[in-house]
């Protein structure tokens, strides 16, 4: 008798320690047992079902709506564990794309980023999907990973590099890994070198390399700094005139001094050109706004803008951009040129000029 019931208790601890892993979803790791919430099934279901995930759908109303208030509900303990395990079992990329966007924006917490299977679960999506010209699947699947970008796991963190070198990786997904990189994500080892090759790799993607040029200047590693700094002027001499472009707003955010004359000479050359003007314009903006830096004489910056602005070769609408480097120059000589532009009515630009000089006036 003693003996059934000692088998019985046995039988019993076994069955709830069963279910405990059942209902706990393996604390992120992929569970084919475990089952979604019902009402967070449904607003899933319905929301992969829309064309486009966007809020011209109704069922995207009702799910932000619905899970937001799920996500407050203390009673709804699994709910971050549902939705990693929704990507994981999906068998369709809009489902996945769902249950991305739920966790991307709202179930309210970023502590899933400290859990490397929920970025394993990720990755393993993302690299399941193919570029389609009408699908975002790949983008939002690829907005999620990059929070695992600065992981302290080194084989998921090995695993997402590898995926983000590989051209094969669906590109909406790669340019969201891109995008999303930052000064933490390069403290790590290995990735900013990887887009540092990926930039030079002349094979890739215009778009990509245009997408890393992008971002690199974000870095503030003495030793990174110089290898970016170097890497802009690399490409000032590019023939695209995507990346050139690119390159001078690079230099421009990072108020590069070893940049600067090099900046400026290719301003000259090129700056009245409606193919580089745009870019040119932001980086002579850039190195005007802000703080001073040693090095740096905003009057050169200053003198140029001024000289583009007043080029009658490029048309008004491409001239307007050299607006916005005179505004943060400031000042009386800035208030005097856009007066002129004001006064002058030019279509496209004295429009922006008196919203600038007027912001300028409301300044002091």
């Amino acid at each position: 008798m003693k003996k059934m019931k000692k088998l019985n208790l046995i039988l019993v601890s076994i069955i709830l320690s069963s279910m405990f892993l059942i209902s706990c979803g393996g604390s992120g790791n992929k569970s084919e047992a475990r089952k979604m919430d019902p009402k967070l099934d449904s607003l899933i279901t319905n929301l992969a079902a829309c064309e486009q995930q966007n809020t011209n759908c109704e069922a995207y109303l009702k799910a932000s709506e619905g899970i937001q208030a799920m996500a407050k509900d203390t009673s709804m303990k699994f709910l971050v564990d549902d939705l990693f395990n929704g990507i994981a079992q999906s068998t369709s990329g809009p489902r996945s794309a769902a249950c991305a966007h739920a966790i991307n924006f709202w179930v309210g917490t970023s502590d899933y980023y400290d859990n490397a299977a929920y970025g394993k679960i990720v990755l393993e999506a993302l690299k399941k999907e193919k570029f389609d010209q009408k699908s975002y699947v790949g983008s939002t699947l690829g907005q999620l990973l990059s929070g695992w970008l600065v992981t302290e796991d080194e084989a998921l963190l090995t695993d997402i590099h590898a995926a983000l070198s590989d051209k094969n990786t669906e590109k909406r997904g790669r340019l969201e890994l891109i995008r999303l990189s930052s000064e933490k994500s390069f403290a790590k080892k290995g990735q900013l070198d990887l887009l540092v090759k990926m930039a030079k790799d002349s094979t890739e993607a215009e778009e990509v390399r245009r997408g890393v040029l992008g971002v690199l200047w974000r870095v503030k590693d003495a030793a990174q700094y110089q290898k970016v700094e170097d890497l802009y002027l690399e490409f000032l001499k590019n023939k695209s005139k995507d990346l050139v472009g690119a390159a001078l707003e690079g230099l421009g955010y990072m108020k590069s001094v070893k940049g600067y004359a090099k900046v400026l000479e290719t301003v000259e050359k090129f700056g009245a050109d409606e193919n580089y003007s745009s870019a040119a314009a932001r980086s002579l903006s850039n190195y005007i706004s802000g703080e001073a830096k040693e090095g740096i004489d905003n009057n050169k910056a200053f003198a140029l803008a001024v000289k583009m602005l007043n080029n009658k070769s490029l048309k008004p609408f491409y001239r307007s951009s050299y607006i916005y480097a005179i505004e943060n120059f400031g000042g009386k000589k800035a208030k005097d040129v856009l007066a002129k532009i004001v006064a002058s009515g030019e279509k496209d630009m004295a429009d922006p000029a008196k919203q600038a000089l007027q912001r300028l006036q409301n300044k002091g």
